[in-house]
């Protein structure tokens, strides 16, 4: 995946240029740090929507790595201004590799069922029996 370094949004490896900013795409974004007092927060992940940001730090938290989020969203408006609506994803600097792989492999499983009717548990895929019946329909 190749990014674009003004809006961030992913483009497949056969763009050059983003469509909507004309600027080169990169294939790694720059990521911004933050020092704290005991510790250096990296962004790991910049997304739109505070859903998506609770989402992803729910799943990092729940795998043991600390989050932080950062909302630049302007509320004064029902739009967004470029960057100036991204929500920003925190970790300390020494869990980000393992944040990384994490995401990594979330997005591959989502990946794989893309398209598919199917429900993802924590083991993986579910097999979907459409035969089965509710309960309901046994006790009838």
């Amino acid at each position: 995946m190749l990014y674009c370094p003004t809006c961030k949004q992913a483009f497949d490896e056969e763009n050059t240029e983003c469509p909507n900013d004309h600027v080169p795409l990169v294939e790694e974004l720059p990521y911004q740090t933050i020092e704290g007092p005991t510790t250096t927060w990296v962004e790991i992940a910049s997304v739109g929507t505070e859903d998506e940001a609770n989402l992803l730090r729910g799943f990092l938290e729940a795998e043991g790595i600390p989050c932080q989020v950062e909302s630049l969203r302007f509320s004064m408006e029902p739009i967004t201004f470029g960057t100036m609506g991204d929500i920003r994803v925190y970790v300390a600097a020494d869990s980000e590799a393992t944040a990384l792989e994490l995401l990594s492999e979330r997005r591959a499983d989502y990946d794989q069922i893309k398209g598919e009717e199917s429900v993802l548990t924590d083991e993986g895929p579910a097999e979907i029996d459409d035969e089965a019946q509710t309960v309901a329909e046994e006790e009838q």
